[in-house]
């Protein structure tokens, strides 16, 4: 899993990690599962890049897998 400069600027506490080659985000997991990755084709490289700029790195309570797995794991509280 190749890391790059923007994990740094992850705020989202359930991101662990970018797949550049493979085109994935990859979060923490529901229940017991250990990940959970959002997976693009090649051509949609920037519709990648724009999910962690604009969610991951910021407005992580408004990404659907933040939500899920908020609500798995926490209830109905708020997060973010």
């Amino acid at each position: 899993m190749a890391g790059s400069w923007r994990d740094g600027k992850i705020l989202c506490p359930f991101f662990r990690g970018e797949d550049r080659q493979r085109h994935k985000i990859i979060c923490e997991g529901p229940g017991d599962a250990r990940s959970i990755s959002w997976n693009f084709a090649n051509e949609d490289e920037r519709q990648r890049i724009r999910q962690l700029e604009v969610f991951c790195q910021d407005r992580y309570a408004y990404c659907e897998i933040y939500r899920m797995l908020q609500e798995s794991k926490y209830g109905d509280q708020t997060g973010g």
